[in-house]
């Protein structure tokens, strides 16, 4: 585009970059020069984008760490406060209680009352101690594993309550008026019976206040897993177990095996003999061993298919009290402990 800043005279050069200034038009060096701009401002906000990344990673990494360790010493410290109460033994109560169920499963030693039960009232205050219970078929408690399977499906039965709380006859009706408390469970049984564990409440509880699970709480590598273990902490019987495991005494019921020709009930119950046995884990001696046959044919036919096993357990209680009474009288027990 013509223009009066330039004359025929100037440098073809010099004409042109003026034209080119009038006209707006920008020459090839400046072209470049801004590309070069374009190029360096685009490297820039890529770099910093990139920056900005793993910044936001790292740190989010590290609050996301932070955040683990701070749930993983939680659940740590959760287990820590409520297994202080705890002292060493009180870790190996299920092994104890094993060797002795080992021992009591084997061959049968004989009807034994130790003298110290013989005095008036000292089977009922004995009773009142912290106890721990389970009862399964003699032949199931062989190893660990029979046991925990056994102690699972052991729960406080009429043979417990009627220990604890003798009927005071030993009329059909009087003995059912304790199954019935039993069989109904609930609040009522519980604070009854407030003194005695079940074997299981240690078994599935107390692991969980030992070594090994803390173990799995510091290998947790995940939120999820923390999340289950914390879940299964408190799932778990952790006040029973405690109190089990810091039990006085274990009580356990075998039952031998029966005649083959004897009837069925219902409920499972037939004539056969039952062991029962009351052991003192502080003393680490046996206070009582007896055995008796249980038999639910004179139990009315009303109310046999029912409460033929509750009825015959209550019944086995008094047994076991009179072999107490019986002791005291005499003046004496049996030397096989």
């Amino acid at each position: 585009m013509p223009t009066f800043l330039t004359t025929s005279k100037m440098d073809p050069a010099l004409a042109a970059r003026i034209e080119a200034s009038v006209s707006g038009k920008k020459g090839p060096r400046r072209s470049v020069m801004r590309s070069r701009r374009i190029v360096l401002l685009l490297r820039l906000v890529v770099v910093l984008t990139v920056a900005t990344s793993v910044y936001v990673f790292v740190v989010g990494r590290r609050q996301h760490k932070l955040a683990l360790e701070r749930t993983r010493a939680s659940l740590l410290e959760s287990v820590r406060e409520q297994g202080a109460s705890l002292v060493p033994e009180d870790h190996t109560a299920v092994a104890r209680v094993e060797a002795w169920l080992l021992r009591l499963a084997g061959a049968y030693e004989g009807d034994f009352v130790a003298a110290e039960l013989g005095a008036p009232n000292a089977l009922a205050a004995t009773l009142a101690r912290p106890m721990v219970y389970v009862r399964g078929t003699s032949e199931a408690f062989a190893g660990s594993p029979q046991v925990a399977a056994v102690s699972a499906t052991s729960t406080k039965d009429a043979l417990v309550l009627c220990l604890l709380e003798p009927p005071e006859a030993r009329n059909e009706k009087a003995l059912l008026d304790k199954v019935r408390v039993v069989y109904s469970g609930g609040w009522n049984l519980e604070s009854r019976t407030a003194n005695v564990r079940r074997l299981n409440d240690a078994i599935v509880g107390l692991p969980f206040l030992l070594p090994p699970w803390s173990e799995r709480v510091q290998m947790a590598d995940d939120a999820a897993e923390l999340a289950r273990l914390r879940a299964e902490l408190e799932r778990a019987p952790i006040a029973r177990a405690k109190q089990a495991a810091r039990s006085e005494l274990l009580l356990v019921a075998l039952d031998e095996p029966g005649g083959s020709d004897g009837p069925t009930e219902l409920d499972g119950e037939r004539p056969h003999p039952v062991r029962v046995a009351l052991v003192d884990l502080v003393a680490n001696k046996v206070l009582l061993r007896a055995r008796h046959v249980v038999d639910p044919s004179g139990i009315s036919p009303a109310r046999r298919a029912i409460y033929a096993i509750g009825i015959d357990s209550c019944a086995l209680a008094l047994e076991v009290h009179e072999d107490v009474r019986s002791a005291g009288e005499s003046g004496g027990a049996s030397p096989r402990n």
